[in-house]
């Protein structure tokens, strides 16, 4: 089922958007003129990932420094505590639609 999230005017401005849709956070960022929408919720202990660095395609936790992919929900780095690597999975990422200037996730 599609879902509206927000412009792609409004998402170009910000570049990521923190949106929720049927109780579910999720991200949605404009990056090299593709839209991608991953969970906000880091795999670890559900930090926002909203609040995290985009780095190219991947964010970055501000909890414990995982990283993952935001086209594909790939965890590229651990969380971490110093050098204590810890556990966490995929991201879940979602399929997106955009239609005359507005973007749909699809849940």
């Amino acid at each position: 089922m599609l879902h509206y999230a927000t412009t792609v005017s409004e998402l170009k401005e910000h570049f990521k958007i923190r949106v929720e849709i049927d109780g579910t956070p999720i991200l949605v960022t404009w990056l090299a003129d593709e839209v991608y929408a991953i969970q906000d919720r880091c795999t670890h202990l559900g930090a926002s990932l909203s609040k995290g660095l985009v780095d190219g395609h991947h964010i970055k936790c501000r909890s414990h420094g995982a990283v993952f992919d935001v086209k594909t929900g790939d965890l590229i780095e651990k969380p971490h505590l110093g050098p204590l690597k810890m556990p966490a999975k995929q991201a879940k990422t979602f399929p997106i639609i955009i239609k005359e200037g507005s973007i749909y996730i699809e849940l």
